[in-house]
C-alpha cells in the first residue's frame, strides 16, 4: 500500500511540471455534454450521444455510478446520435442507464463561417458599395490584437431563455430457468427533468424518479412481487458560475464538489474562486441505498475543496472531511482525496482514495487512519488507436454503525479486505486488426487469484464497418476456475447497430468430487441498438444459456426518449 499513498501524494507535483504555466495556455471554455449508456459488454459500452452532440473520437467520458464513484473510457467508434466507448478498466461493465459526461471544447459548436462570395464572371470587379450613415456605436477601445468578440456582452444565466430537457425511460429483464420452472421479472420506468431559468434567476430545477417492479414466480407457494417508487434527484440550485460565484443546492441531489460523499437530504454551499477552484460546505440526511433511499436515520456534514490549474480542468485536485451521525450518536469520520491528471494527449492518471479516521471508541478497528476504498488508474492512448491502463482498487469494510443489509461480523470487519491489480492493453496492429487482451491478480485476506483474456478484433473483415472479435479468457477464483472463449460479431448501421456473440466456458468448481465438478456452459446473446433523430434509444437483447441440465433464457431492453 505505501507505494501507491506514495504516488498519490507525489502525483499533483509530477504532473504540474508536464503542464505549461497557466499564462502561457490558451484560455478554453469547455462544455460538459451529459449522456448516458444504452448497452454495455466487457470492455466497452454504447452511449446515446454522438457527432450531433459535440463527441469525437478520442474523448474521454467519465461515468459515475450511484454512490458517486467515477470510472473512465475513450471514444473509438462515433455515429451521428450514438457511440462506442472503450473502457479503460476491464472489471467495470456499466449498467444500462449509468450516467456519464464528457468535458469538450466549446471550439465545437461554433458556428461555421460562410464561405465569401463568388463573383459571376471573374473578370469583373465588384461593385462599390453603397454609402451609409455612420454607425450609431463605435467600440473605439477594440484592438486589433484583440477576438472580435472581446466587447460582446455574454449573456448570463438570467438572461437566457427557459430551457426544459429530459428523458423517459424503461429498463426490463425477464428470465426464465428450466430449474424449478422459475421466472423473474425485473422492471424499471422512470423520467428525468431538468428546468433552467424557470422564473428568471438562472437556476436549475432537476428530477429524477423511478418505479420498480419485481415478480419472481416458482412451482410452490413463493411467488414474491414487490413495487417500489424511488426518487433519485429532486433539487434546485442555483448560482456557481462566473457571474455569481456562489452556488446553492436545496434538495435531494448528489454532492456538487465532491460527489464521492453521496447522495444527500440537505443543503450544499460552494463558492467558486477567480481561478476557477471551489470551497463548499453540506448538511443533511444520507438516504439508505435500499430499493426506496428512505432517510431521516443517518445525518451527515461535510467540507471540500476542490483544485484545478486552468479552466481545462485538465489537471485537478480535491480533498474533503465528512461527519455522519446514526440515529444522532457520532458514527463515521470519512476523508475523501481525489487527484485527476486528463490531458487531451499523453499518460493520464486518476485517483480516489477514502480514509476512515477511528478513535478509542471505535471497538473494532485500531485507533488512527485507515484505508477503505482506494481506486487508481493510471494509462495512455496513441494517436491510432491503441492504449494501456494499469487498475488497482482496494475495499475493505468499516467500523460504523450504520449498515442497511445484513451486517458483516467483527471478524469481517478487522480482517476482510480485497485488492486488485489489472493491466489492460489495445494495440492497433494495423488498420483493421487491433489487439486487446488484460491480466490481474486480486487477493484478500484469506486467499489470491487471477484472471486474463487475450483477443483479436477485425473491422470490415465480412462487411464494410463489420466488427469480429475473437477472445480467450481465464479465471482463478476463490471457489471455481473458468476457462473459456467467445467470439462476437457487431455490424453498424446508419442508425444503430445489430450483432450477435457466442461464448463457451467450463466452469471448475471447488469442492465437488472429481467426477462432478466440471460444469460446461454455453452462452448465445443477440442485440440491437437504433437512435433515431426525435430522440428515441431503443436497445433489445435475447441471452440464452445451456449447462448440464438446466437452461436459462433472458430477454431484455432499455428504451429511452430524450427531449
Amino acid at each position: 500500500m505505501k507505494p501507491v499513498a506514495l504516488w498519490w501524494l507525489f502525483a499533483p507535483c509530477l504532473a504540474h511540471a508536464v503542464l505549461p504555466p497557466a499564462q502561457a495556455q490558451e484560455s478554453v471554455e469547455n462544455v460538459l455534454v451529459e449522456l448516458r449508456v444504452v448497452s454495455a459488454t466487457i470492455g466497452s459500452a454504447i452511449v446515446d450521444r454522438g457527432s450531433v452532440d459535440g463527441l469525437d473520437r478520442g474523448d474521454r467520458i467519465t461515468f459515475r455510478t450511484r454512490d458517486g464513484k467515477a470510472f473512465t473510457g475513450v471514444v473509438r467508434r462515433l455515429e451521428e446520435r450514438g457511440a462506442s466507448v472503450d473502457l479503460d478498466d476491464p472489471n467495470f461493465v456499466p449498467a444500462a442507464g449509468t450516467r456519464g459526461e464528457a468535458l469538450i471544447p466549446a471550439s465545437r459548436f461554433a458556428p461555421v463561417a460562410a464561405p465569401p462570395p463568388v463573383l459571376a464572371d471573374p473578370q469583373a470587379s465588384p461593385q462599390a458599395a453603397p454609402e451609409h450613415e455612420p454607425w450609431p456605436q463605435r467600440e473605439d477601445e477594440w484592438t486589433q490584437d484583440q477576438p472580435l468578440l472581446a466587447r460582446v456582452k455574454p449573456l448570463r444565466p438570467r438572461e437566457r431563455p427557459r430551457s426544459v430537457r429530459g428523458r423517459i425511460y424503461g429498463i426490463g429483464d425477464y428470465i426464465y430457468s428450466t430449474e424449478d420452472d422459475r421466472t423473474d421479472g425485473f422492471y424499471r420506468a422512470g423520467a428525468e427533468l431538468l428546468i433552467e431559468n424557470a422564473a428568471g434567476n438562472g437556476e436549475r430545477i432537476h428530477f429524477e424518479g423511478e418505479l420498480n417492479y419485481r415478480n419472481t414466480q416458482v412451482p410452490d407457494d413463493d411467488d414474491e412481487t414487490a413495487t417500489h417508487l424511488r426518487i433519485d434527484r429532486a433539487s434546485y440550485a442555483v448560482g456557481g458560475h462566473r457571474f455569481q460565484p456562489n452556488r446553492l443546492e436545496l434538495g435531494r441531489f448528489l454532492h456538487d464538489n465532491l460527489p464521492e460523499f453521496g447522495l444527500t437530504d440537505g443543503v450544499e454551499w460552494s463558492r467558486r474562486l477567480d481561478g476557477g477552484d471551489r470551497f463548499g460546505f453540506s448538511a443533511g440526511f444520507m438516504p439508505e441505498p435500499d430499493p426506496e433511499l428512505s432517510s431521516i436515520q443517518d445525518f451527515q456534514l461535510s467540507t471540500s475543496y476542490r483544485w484545478v490549474f486552468d479552466a481545462r480542468e485538465q489537471l485537478s485536485a480535491a480533498a474533503g472531511y465528512q461527519k455522519t451521525l446514526h440515529d444522532a450518536d457520532a458514527d463515521r469520520d470519512l476523508f475523501v482525496g481525489k487527484f485527476q491528471f486528463l490531458p487531451s494527449n499523453g499518460w493520464t492518471f486518476t485517483s480516489t482514495a477514502w480514509v476512515d479516521y477511528y478513535t478509542e471508541g471505535d471497538a473494532i478497528k485500531s485507533a488512527g487512519f485507515g484505508l477503505t476504498q482506494a481506486y487508481v488508474n493510471a494509462g495512455k492512448r496513441w494517436s491510432d488507436g491503441s492504449s494501456a491502463n494499469l487498475v488497482y482498487s482496494h475495499l475493505a469494510y468499516v467500523d460504523m454503525q450504520r449498515y442497511e443489509f445484513l451486517p458483516p461480523t467483527a471478524a469481517q470487519i478487522a480482517d476482510d479486505r480485497y485488492d486488485r491489480l489489472a493491466l489492460q492493453a489495445r494495440v492497433a496492429a494495423s488498420g483493421d486488426v487491433r489487439l486487446h487482451g488484460s491480466i490481474a491478480a486480486w487477493d484478500d485476506q484469506d486467499d489470491n487469484g487471477s484472471d486474463g483474456s487475450a483477443g483479436v478484433e477485425l473491422e470490415g473483415a465480412i462487411f464494410q464497418r463489420s466488427v469480429i472479435d475473437i477472445t480467450g479468457f481465464v479465471t482463478e477464483g476463490k471457489f471455481v476456475s473458468v476457462v473459456g472463449g467467445r467470439a462476437s460479431f457487431a455490424f453498424p448501421l446508419d442508425d444503430g447497430r445489430w450483432g450477435f456473440e457466442y461464448e463457451l466456458a467450463n466452469n471448475r468448481i471447488d469442492g465437488f468430487t472429481d467426477d462432478n465438478d466440471d460444469l460446461p456452459q454455453h452462452r448465445l446473446r443477440v442485440f440491437t441498438d437504433f437512435f433515431t433523430s426525435g430522440g428515441w434509444n431503443l436497445s433489445f437483447h435475447l441471452d440464452a444459456f445451456a449447462w448440464d441440465q438446466e437452461n436459462s433464457l433472458n430477454l431484455g431492453f432499455y428504451i429511452q426518449r430524450s427531449f
